[in-house]
């Protein structure tokens, strides 16, 4: 039994991920920790904040030190949402030979950037300006 322990003990140790995968990896902890996700685990902000007459509010006005959980959700998927365009533009450097993809893709890929964008700083604009 002690082979069997130690031979699987030295593929583990001799396991390497694939460069992808590493990269993907990165991007997703990065994109959690910058969303605010730390923030989240540890403080157990509340879900939302209930202004009345049926109205709520997915951030705390006039403070950018908290947060609410659907906020911070938001703020994740925005960001990869410009992750995945930045990855969509550097993706269509594959096709330089045919401009009309490779146009193609950097147009969807500049969108995804610049809606991503815009809706951040819109939401940062109305946290301050409530």
């Amino acid at each position: 039994m002690g082979f069997h322990l130690r031979k699987i003990y030295e593929k583990i140790l001799s396991y390497r991920l694939s460069r992808p995968i590493i990269a993907a990896l990165i991007m997703a902890t990065s994109i959690f920790l910058l969303g605010g996700g730390i923030y989240d685990i540890f403080m157990n902000p509340p879900i939302i904040l209930p202004v009345g007459e049926g109205r709520f509010l997915p951030f705390i006005p006039y403070d950018v030190n908290r947060q609410l959980l659907i906020g911070s959700i938001g703020v994740i998927i925005l960001y990869a949402l410009g992750a995945l365009g930045l990855l969509i533009i550097y993706h269509s450097a594959r096709y330089v030979h045919n401009q009309r993809t490779a146009l193609f893709l950097i147009g969807i890929g500049a969108g995804f950037l610049l809606i991503s964008f815009g809706i951040i700083e819109s939401i940062i604009f109305w946290m301050m300006n409530y």
